[in-house]
């Protein structure tokens, strides 16, 4: 009985299969679950109140910086915690600094 040949000797070509080795890992079913949920509902929760948050920081820089300022970090901390870290700092940045600045600008000025 002839012996069966793995490759093809003009090419050098072998019939192995490394599909396992070369594909990257799975995705854990939590995170697939997360990421279908966000595209059925087209909108990430997240984001839009980072961006609200945004809006109200940097607003807060010319009017009300006190009350802007505030209301602005307490939605930047809502949005970290549903996922946009990003805006939710960024915004807390700027609403800190708003109020921080408003509160300590007097000051600067009457100790001269």
């Amino acid at each position: 009985m002839r012996r069966k040949r793995n490759h093809h000797f003009k090419s050098g070509e072998k019939h192995e299969e490394y599909a396992a080795e070369i594909s990257p890992a799975g995705i854990p079913i939590r995170h697939k679950r997360k990421e279908i949920a966000n595209e059925i509902e087209g909108t990430n929760t997240g984001a839009m109140i980072g961006y609200v948050a945004l809006f109200l920081s940097l607003f807060s820089i010319a009017f009300y910086p006190v009350t802007l300022g505030s209301l602005a970090i307490l939605v930047g901390l809502l949005a970290v915690n549903f996922g946009a870290r990003t805006l939710g700092y960024t915004a807390i940045g700027f609403g800190s600094f708003s109020v921080l600045f408003t509160l300590l600008y007097p000051l600067s000025l009457s100790a001269f």
